[in-house]
């Protein structure tokens, strides 16, 4: 059988990769800091929160893609729209199979690409334009930046499905490598945020680039692949889209609700309360973005492995590698944050005319814990290929967004009107329901996944310190 293999290898590529993913915010924050102004830094978040807009395009495929890829890997010779179809009869991938899916995914990315170019570079440029004449340039090229991005998630959604974690994170090392690179040699040259958006540019490149060697060195993919002579016709690709756009469409509803939940708000921050505020606000989210990304390393390399326990009706080993990744999602989450807060006084030395509250930055982390929470068990559900949340996530991130803006427009709550809506009506459904939903499916108590969750943290653990 062609077995997912997660091992210790992966989970410290993992953590180094995704260091170097939020390491082009960490290292290069206290260069941004000091040279851009408050109102370019405020432009920046901007430019990220309205690209954040097209990459709703994605619309769930990369999530769905790497799920089906794992099916496919693992034996599956068919993709369903609501299960997981049969494990053929060897348990080993089957190549033409596997190619075919390959074939409809790369077609998706290269659509998906060209759209989001063409919106980011009509309404996109439109909307820019209107805060600042003179970052029109920045944002063309940050523009071009996005769409190479967006073109080659696919290898990512490929080497996620098949389990290659510790190569798809040595291409994002790499790629993130040059980007810090070129975005301090030019931010030195005095670019501004156009160096900085250059750089975004270079990153899209190198990805592309990497990944692409990675994958196709993966356990021999490449040859194998070569050995496929058929060719996917127009109609296969066309009849496996209709599939795999079954539950991408429901992930996509989910990518709206992520994008509501972070992203709208600062562009609310950005209308209402002005760029300086959605300054502080923005990189408040940012920090805590990048706890709760840090925190989530171990669940996010235990996917795959999860996806594979899914198709092979493992409840058992399920729940317990499950139960583990969120025990350890929870401490390093909590430490993360009490690290951030000691470092405030750094981040205001480097930029004194930025103001940020310890209790409004408390609030920002809860909220996030909150989200990443309910969002893990909601992504462990979809390892069934079933996903029910989607409408609930979808209607209470609208919500939230019209509280948030009503609360920070006719209120004098201000910035604490979109800090505690998302968190008020997260508490009406998503906060429990799903949790309980995941307890409820395993047929498992809180108590139970508890130990079950300590008695794989402490087994890792032992394992590494082995290691």
């Amino acid at each position: 059988m062609a077995n997912i293999k997660i091992g210790k290898t992966d989970i410290i590529w993992s953590y180094i990769g995704n260091f170097f993913k939020v390491a082009a915010n960490i290292i290069l924050l206290p260069v941004v800091l000091k040279m851009l102004t408050d109102d370019e830094l405020g432009i920046w978040y901007v430019f990220g929160s309205v690209s954040q807009i097209v990459v709703l395009l994605d619309f769930g495929f990369a999530a769905t893609i790497a799920r089906n890829i794992a099916y496919a890997w693992c034996g599956v010779d068919s993709l369903q729209k609501d299960s997981i179809g049969t494990l053929n009869e060897g348990q080993e991938t089957n190549f033409e199979y596997f190619k075919k899916v390959l074939d409809t995914c790369r077609f998706i990315y290269l659509i998906i690409a060209g759209v989001a170019l063409l919106i980011l570079l009509t309404a996109g440029l439109f909307y820019i334009r209107s805060l600042d004449e003179t970052c029109i340039l920045a944002w063309i090229i940050y523009s071009i930046g996005v769409a190479f991005n967006l073109l080659y998630c696919y290898y990512t959604s490929f080497m996620r499905g098949i389990g290659a974690i510790a190569e798809n994170n040595k291409a994002a090392v790499i790629t993130k490598l040059a980007q810090i690179i070129v975005t301090i040699v030019l931010l030195i040259m005095g670019t501004g945020i156009l160096g900085v958006s250059i750089a975004y540019l270079v990153s899209g490149i190198v990805l592309g680039l990497c990944s692409k060697y990675y994958f196709e060195r993966y356990e021999g993919v490449k040859y194998k692949l070569r050995a496929v002579k058929s060719h996917s016709s127009i109609a296969e690709i066309r009849s496996m889209f209709s599939i795999i756009w079954f539950n991408a469409s429901k992930d996509g509803l989910v990518t709206v609700a992520n994008y509501l939940n972070t992203q709208a708000n600062t562009l609310i921050c950005s209308s209402v309360l002005g760029l300086a505020t959605t300054g502080a606000y923005g990189l408040s989210v940012q920090l805590a973005t990048i706890s709760a990304s840090i925190a989530g390393i171990p669940f996010s390399s235990a996917l795959p492995k999860l996806q594979e326990k899914a198709a092979q009706r493992d409840n058992e080993g399920g729940c317990k590698l499950f139960s583990g990744t969120m025990i350890m999602f929870a401490i390093s989450y909590v430490l993360l944050t009490i690290l951030v807060i000691v470092m405030l006084p750094i981040i205001k030395w480097l930029k004194p005319t930025l103001v940020i509250e310890v209790p409004m930055l408390f609030v920002v982390f809860l909220l996030l814990f909150i989200d990443k929470i309910y969002h893990l068990c909601a992504s462990l559900i979809s390892t069934f290929n079933t996903l029910p949340y989607t409408k609930a996530f979808f209607y209470s991130s609208i919500i939230s967004v019209v509280v948030s803006y009503l609360l920070a427009r006719f209120t004098s709550l201000g910035l604490w009107g979109i800090l505690i809506a998302p968190i008020i009506v997260a508490a009406c459904y998503n906060m429990w329901k799903w949790p309980l939903y995941v307890m409820k499916m395993y047929n498992v108590t809180f108590s139970e996944m508890t130990k079950r969750g300590v008695s794989y943290t402490t087994q890792f653990v032992k394992s590494s310190i082995r290691l």
